[in-house]
């Protein structure tokens, strides 16, 4: 993870299943309740795709106050998603813009 450390918060108990990107893997055998702590324990959120678990995880973020970055969302998800918090969602194009605007919102935390 390009200097970082991965955690993996896992929604099962497989060993088998971890991806090798992850360096501490969290088994949580909680399944989508997962999302909860995946929420919770970060500062920022961002958002690759829209299935099911990941909009439950930008909806949890929205409830908690948490900036979201949508990567590559069509025009009508962000839409939707700036209507539920306006100052919190942030739209990027691609992974480095991804990436500077978590470092610019953990450095400008009111931001």
């Amino acid at each position: 993870a390009a200097g970082g450390l991965t955690i993996g918060i896992l929604p099962d108990n497989n060993l088998n299943a971890v991806s090798e990107a992850v360096d501490i893997p969290i088994f949580t055998d909680m399944g989508n309740a997962r999302n909860n702590i995946n929420v919770l324990s970060s500062d920022v959120v961002i958002a690759c795709g829209l299935g099911a678990g990941t909009v439950s995880e930008i909806a949890l973020a929205i409830k908690n106050n948490k900036s979201v970055i949508l990567l590559n969302e069509n025009l009508a998800s962000q839409g939707f998603l700036k209507s539920l918090s306006p100052e919190k969602i942030y739209v990027v194009k691609g992974v480095e813009e991804a990436i500077a605007t978590v470092k610019n919102l953990l450095k400008n935390p009111g931001v």
